[in-house]
């Protein structure tokens, strides 16, 4: 469990130093393509070992891939960078993690099947959370772009969950064709002008000092990001996906500790008891048991996979019933 701690502590930092960058001049595209575009040189080796026969997944699975890397990775750090230039990072980071609640509606809506009563309680705990987050009751000036882009981040960052789940591949390689896409992808809308993408001054201001933005830029991309998604891989490897989703929901704390040691941004104490409740809010909702996930050929062939799906489970309790004989 340490070492997934290890990483969220590692995640948090991407938002707190990357704000000096942008405040420096530069764009959340620009940003955006550094991390992901210096991720993929240092995960391409790993990535091309973990897919090594087993390229046909690629094949396959082609299209969700694109939109992993393209929707679920690009959109969710551009939007989240732009958000961070905007308001404090803590307040955007909690936004963000609506995601997991975000993804639970939308699958209710689209099946019409009702989640479990401790998934809406915790949606309504975390709406609530969030309300007193915004300050919104005492209307604190919040910039509506800032917010807006925060979630925008929360509702591609429900695509990055959903298909980080779902789609039957090695981990890291996933990561690292995500990576790649996502870097085409942002760099191609930055060209036709959809993204801008724009190179600020090299000069930034951090603990107070000028120094050169490659420092923060190398913790975003050594720590918060290469680091940080492979100590993800394990972590999830040793202690299982259900744990390390819980142990990442420290990401907001770390993330607000280091925005108050690095930017001193310090949340007032209605918006920390709503990030509290949201946090709380979301843990209710992930724990929800949720179905193993199968990575590249795990199992053998001739192995039979029963069908759990709702409509199944109800074919299977009609087949059940005793029938009745004739009069």
């Amino acid at each position: 469990m340490l070492v997934a701690v290890v990483s969220a502590l590692a995640f948090g930092m991407s938002g707190t130093f990357v704000k000096p960058v942008l405040d420096a001049g530069w764009s959340a595209g620009a940003g955006s393509i550094v991390r992901t575009g210096v991720g993929t040189l240092i995960l391409a080796v790993p990535t091309v070992r973990a897919l090594r026969g087993r390229w046909s997944l690629v094949r396959r699975h082609w299209l969700a891939i694109l939109v992993f890397g393209g929707i679920g990775i690009a959109g969710t750090q551009t939007s989240y960078f732009l958000a961070v230039s905007r308001i404090p990072v803590s307040t955007a980071l909690m936004i963000e993690y609506l995601a997991p609640v975000l993804l639970v509606v939308a699958t209710a809506l689209w099946l019409k099947h009702w989640p479990p009563i401790r998934v809406i309680a915790g949606a309504v705990l975390a709406m609530g959370g969030l309300l007193l987050v915004l300050d919104v009751g005492r209307g604190a000036a919040l910039d509506p772009v800032g917010v807006g882009a925060a979630f925008v981040a929360a509702g591609v960052c429900a695509v990055y969950f959903q298909l980080s789940a779902t789609l039957p591949m090695p981990p890291l390689a996933l990561t690292g064709l995500g990576f790649a896409v996502a870097t085409v992808v942002s760099g191609v809308l930055g060209l036709v002008g959809l993204v801008p993408v724009r190179i600020g001054s090299w000069t930034v201001t951090l603990f107070g000092s000028p120094v050169s933005a490659l420092v923060p830029l190398a913790v975003v991309v050594l720590i918060a990001t290469a680091l940080a998604y492979s100590i993800e891989v394990a972590a999830a490897a040793h202690i299982g996906p259900r744990p390390a989703s819980f142990l990442a929901l420290t990401e907001v704390l770390f993330a607000t500790l280091a925005a108050a040691i690095v930017l001193g941004q310090v949340p007032g104490p209605l918006q920390g008891l709503g990030g509290l409740v949201l946090i709380a809010g979301v843990v209710l909702v992930v724990s929800v048991p949720a179905p193993h996930r199968v990575v590249g050929d795990e199992l053998p062939p001739g192995t039979h996979v029963p069908d759990r799906s709702p409509a199944s489970r109800r074919v299977a309790r009609r087949l059940r019933r005793p029938v009745r004989p004739e009069a």
